[in-house]
């Protein structure tokens, strides 16, 4: 995989110079105070800079916090730093940048000015405002639900079902102004008035949205319905400093491709919780079906999202493997740490400035993780080391996002970064999702549409072709969560073009489609050495060559510094090893301290009043700076860099074509089809299938047309029978025949329940088309696997069969030998990852390979060898259909399927072995014929 880094470089600045002083500054410094705490302006705006010391020291200390925030820190808040673009940045002979010292402000209204703004329903009808539909709305059986939200927080409303009101909303799907509405409606004079009445009783209920409702992306809201800024209403501020010329040398980041290199193959994927016990619950209550993505999130129909609403003895080399796959990939942690256990000591790190990640002779994973096609490495440059703060995110815009109302050159940078993902990934569609709840707070979701599509959550959608909620499919497909839009018939993959911390939402379908932005794929590239090892008194730097990914920090305790003064307080903190500049504090509430600075050091001791333990992390203050002001005076800038990949990350979503309606997808009990699901220890499942289930098919063959039966362990272990009966009127015949088989098992406790259910159809696996010939196929599946439990193979055996079965495929010309080779390699690959195999586990996989080819097994016999043929011919009529890629999807589906029928536990397991051995014979055959 080639990373590249993005040649636009877009950068932060603080307002003043780290080289400025305060009483130069103390007029700007107190105009920038004045717009983000009138409450503390007014206690200081007489004040002049030669009485600043005058000042009592409560207030001092808060001038000087401002103060150090406008020097120290560039994330942007009010004019107290702000963001910059230079196009074509990175260059072989620029050594800095040069800016504007003069920022430009960029003004709009304050967010939480919407609350204020109070519009008669009425008056916007009668001036033909455009309605747009809640999209969230669903059915029950005699309701429509939908999401509303009430001073901020979120509610499933419902009303009763009504068809004219479903005609409404259908009628709104985009936005459409109310005349045309009224119009298309075909709404007589007579009942115009009840229309309207509706209509506005729907927009009071939030059902409808009109174009007076706030949009978070797009054109500003205030600036689109034309609300001019009053006297005293607040602003919200975002600075700019032009960028004039310069650039930075690009041999600076020679080594940022090998970093991510490391980083792929020694962090673990940042897999969230919540998404995969969504994708649990919706296995066990959906299987393979399709459903609306509301009703999956429904806490009744469905399954909701994140709480908001074996026993026996087995084959001796299988039970090596039980249970890797439950093996949480947090123990790459474990591994990471070895690589450190040279250099620590008793739990804490031998004395040590520096420690190198290129020379520390790391062990890397097999296989690198996947990676986002973009995602930004915050940093800054001290002469030739980069700072890196952090390295990730699902995609490069999310931090970019915020600066796109501002900047029209912003605004294109991130449409180029959005084009590079789609561009990688033509199958799938990339949606903005917009959302806002928290007034105080989504100022900085507030931004452009950078994406081709965007999907809106109470919001009013601006864009040409809005995506809507009641268009999205959900279904899983393998670990896999899939949205698909049905009226494009394209996979969804959501985005969020905004820095917020989508984790304050209680908002269900909200977080599952931002946790779907980082669905198998690492989007945390960060390195912190405290989270391997916590609460240490001491951390060295952590450097990849030129690239600084942690800072030394020190532990300090209040009772160590608090009754020094400053002289000695200077004292103690060089002998502990602290430099010119620390910092303190977390995240983005840091303050940074001068050592040589009499008055940082008395901030610093009235800053430990109110703490009692904590950090001091090395600053590091360049000599020459990247960036300059007009003046040449230098800045302490913070990086947004940009990185990319073109690989496609993202697959299609393949869904019938056929019509669903034509396709019967499920069946009651009464029906043509008959299910059983019979629970017992799995050791007794092949004495059932070969016993009484063959007894009961034996005996009544004239009244079935077909059978087939799966191995379940779900709720329990269990086989699941089902017939297909040739007259629907023998079901309640057959199934007390049924029974009566069972009887005795049941009363010797080896099967300890019988269900009667109801048959769901897999057509979201095999299609609409495909589905009856599937279960014709199952059923000769089904008899040769039968036929085979009579002699009881053993599980090297079954590898053989499962051989010849994969080398007739082959043979069978339905796929190209690379394409055929390629399959069994990415299916062995899948199943090595999913069992977090090592090296040793290689080892013994390889020594049993040696075993398998060497065993003799027992020929079938002649039923077995018709049930065989009938088998394989069944399964490469299936095959031949469709392109590559379904017969790939196909032949992985149906093996699977087979295996789960040849052995009666540890089915995953024994299928990743068969692949291992798959994959090493497929491989000799090809050798050999060249």
């Amino acid at each position: 995989m080639k990373v590249n880094i993005y040649p636009s470089l877009i950068f932060r600045t603080p307002k003043f110079s780290y080289q400025s002083e305060l009483y130069d500054c103390w007029e700007e410094l107190k105009a920038a105070i004045a717009i983000s705490s009138d409450a503390f302006y007014q206690t200081i705006k007489d004040a002049k800079a030669d009485e600043l010391n005058l000042l009592p020291p409560k207030v001092f200390f808060t001038i000087w916090k401002y103060y150090n925030r406008a020097k120290f820190r560039s994330t942007p808040y009010g004019t107290f730093a702000g963001f910059s673009i230079l196009k074509d940045a990175l260059s072989n002979n620029e050594t800095e940048i040069k800016v504007e010292q003069e920022q430009i402000v960029h003004h709009f209204i304050d967010w939480p000015y919407k609350n204020k703004l109070d519009f008669s329903l009425p008056e916007l009808l009668n001036n033909n405002c455009l309605l747009f539909t809640n999209s969230s709305y669903y059915f029950t059986t005699t309701s429509i639900r939908y999401i509303a939200c009430t001073d901020g927080l979120f509610e499933l409303a419902e009303i009763d079902k009504d068809d004219f009101v479903l005609q409404i909303l259908e009628s709104c799907v985009q936005p459409i102004s109310f005349n045309s509405l009224i119009e298309k409606l075909d709404v007589s004079e007579e009942s115009k008035n009840a229309v309207i009445s509706l209509i506005e009783d729907m927009l009071s209920l939030q059902l409808l949205l009109s174009d007076h409702d706030p949009n978070i992306i797009g054109e500003d809201y205030f600036k689109r319905i034309n609300i001019q800024p009053a006297l005293g209403v607040n602003e919200y501020l975002i600075a700019e400093r032009k960028a004039i010329s310069g650039g930075i040398d690009e041999k600076l980041f020679q080594a940022v491709p090998g970093l991510i290199n490391l980083m792929q193959h020694i962090l673990p994927v940042d897999s969230r919780d919540a998404l995969k016990e969504f994708i649990n619950k919706f296995r066990k209550k959906f299987e393979q079906k399709e459903i609306p993505l509301s009703m999956a999130l429904d806490p009744e129909m469905g399954i909701g999202y994140d709480e908001l609403e074996q026993a026996g003895q087995g084959d001796d080399f299988i039970a090596q493997f039980y249970g890797k796959q439950n093996k949480k990939a947090e123990s790459l942690s474990d591994k990471l740490k070895d690589n450190f256990k040279n250099i620590v000591n008793n739990g804490s790190f031998i004395s040590k400035d520096v420690i190198r990640l290129d020379k520390l002779g790391i062990q890397l994973e097999n296989k690198p993780a996947v990676i986002p096609n973009s995602f930004s490495m915050l940093m800054s440059v001290s002469d030739d080391l980069i700072c890196v703060d952090q390295t990730g995110g699902s995609t490069a815009n999310a931090l970019s996002g915020r600066f796109t109302m501002a900047s029209d050159g912003v605004y294109q940078h991130c449409k180029s970064i959005s084009m590079i993902e789609q561009e990688a990934n033509p199958d799938v569609l990339f949606v903005d999702v917009a959302y806002m709840v928290e007034t105080n707070v989504d100022n900085i979701n507030r931004r452009k549409l950078v994406y081709d599509n965007q999907l809106s959550i109470l919001n009013f959608d601006t864009s040409e072709h809005p995506l809507t909620l009641d268009d999205i499919m959900l279904s899983v497909q393998g670990s896999e969560v899939i949205l698909r839009s049905k009226k494009l018939n394209k996979r969804i993959v959501p985005r969020m073009a905004s820095a917020y911390n989508y984790s304050r939402s209680d908002l269900s379908v909200f977080r599952l489609l931002c946790d779907l932005q980082h669905q198998n794929i690492q989007t945390n590239l960060s390195l912190f050495i405290e989270t391997l090892y916590p609460k240490l008194p001491y951390y060295p730097r952590i450097q990849y060559q030129n690239i600084v990914l942690s800072q030394r920090k020190w532990q300090i305790k209040k009772e160590d510094i608090v009754l020094l003064d400053v002289a000695d307080c200077r004292k103690y903190l060089k002998e502990i090893g602290i430099g010119k500049y620390f910092k303190a504090g977390l995240s983005d509430q840091t303050l940074c301290f001068e050592t040589e600075n009499d008055s940082d050091l008395k901030a610093f001791l009235l800053y430990m009043q109110k703490q009692t333990k904590i950090y001091l992390e090395e600053v590091l203050i360049p000599e020459k700076s990247a960036v300059v002001d007009d003046e040449e005076r230098p800045y302490l800038a913070q990086f947004i860099l940009n990185i990319y990949h073109k690989e496609k990350i993202y697959n299609r979503f393949n869904k019938s074509a056929s019509n669903e309606s034509l396709v019967k997808q499920y069946f009651l009990p009464g029906d043509e089809w008959l299910y059983f699901e019979i629970y017992s220890h799995q050791q007794r499942s092949d004495s059932l299938l070969a016993g009484p289930i063959a007894y009961f098919l034996n005996a009544h063959a004239s009244q079935i047309k077909s059978w087939f039966f799966i191995r379940y362990n779900e709720n329990g272990y269990h086989l699941r029978f089902r017939v297909l009966l040739i007259d629907k009127k023998d079901g309640q015949a057959l199934t007390e025949a049924f029974s009566a088989y069972l009887d005795q098992d049941m009363a010797a406790g080896l099967v300890s329940d019988l269900q009667l259910k109801t048959y769901k159809r897999e057509t979201q696996r095999y299609g609409n088309d495909l589905i009856e010939a599937v279960e014709e196929h199952f059923s000769t599946d089904s008899e040769y696997v039968l036929s085979l439990l009579e002699t009881y193979p053993d599980a090297i055996s079954k590898y053989k069969f499962c051989a010849d079965f994969v080398e007739l495929i082959q043979n069978s010309g339905l796929l190209d030998s690379k394409s055929f080779v390629d399959l069994v390699r990415m299916m062995s690959d899948s199943f090595n990852l999913e069992h977090n195999l090592e090296a040793s586990d290689f080892k013994k996989l390889n020594t049993q390979y040696q075993v398998y080819k060497k065993s003799d097994y027992a020929e079938l016999n002649l039923i077995q060898q018709s049930a065989f043929n009938s088998f394989s011919s069944s399964f490469v009529n299936i095959l031949n259909v469709g392109d590559t890629e379904k017969k790939v999807q196909l032949f992985s589906d149906l093996f699977h399927m087979h295996v789960n029928r040849l052995f009666n536990k540890d089915q995953r397991t024994h299928e990743m072995v068969i692949y291992y051995f798959l994959l090493k014979d497929v491989q000799r055959r090809n050798a050999m014929q060249k």
